[in-house]
C-alpha cells in the first residue's frame, strides 16, 4: 500500500506534529540538565569543598527550585506528548498502517 499524495492541509497536520515532538526534545534536554545540575554537580561539588564557603548554603538553598523547575519540565513534556499524539492521528490518513 503505497501513502497518498500530500496536500497542503496534510503538510500543515504533519509540520504540527512535528513541531510538538521538537517541544518534546528541547523539554528532555532541558529536564536533564536541570537534574544533572541539581542531583550530581551541585552535591558534588559541596562535598569536595569546590563551592566556597560563602556560596554553600546557597547553592542548598537553591536545589528545591532547581527541583520545582525539572518538574516543570516534566510536566512540558508530558502537554506536548498528549499534543503530538492527538496531531499523530492526521498522519494515519496519508499513511493506513501503524507500524512502519
Amino acid at each position: 500500500m503505497d501513502p497518498e499524495p500530500l496536500n497542503s492541509v496534510d503538510w500543515r497536520a504533519t509540520s504540527l506534529t512535528l513541531r510538538w515532538i521538537w517541544f518534546i526534545v528541547i523539554f528532555t534536554f532541558g529536564f536533564s540538565t536541570v537534574m544533572v545540575l541539581t542531583h550530581a554537580m551541585i552535591p558534588s561539588l559541596l562535598d569536595s569543598g569546590h563551592i566556597p564557603d560563602g556560596l554553600r548554603e546557597r547553592a542548598r538553598k537553591i536545589r528545591f527550585p532547581l527541583y520545582a523547575t525539572a518538574l516543570l519540565f516534566i510536566a512540558g513534556i508530558a502537554v506536548w506528548f498528549w499534543f503530538a499524539a492527538d496531531s499523530a492521528h492526521e498522519l494515519r490518513r496519508i499513511w493506513h498502517r501503524d507500524w512502519i
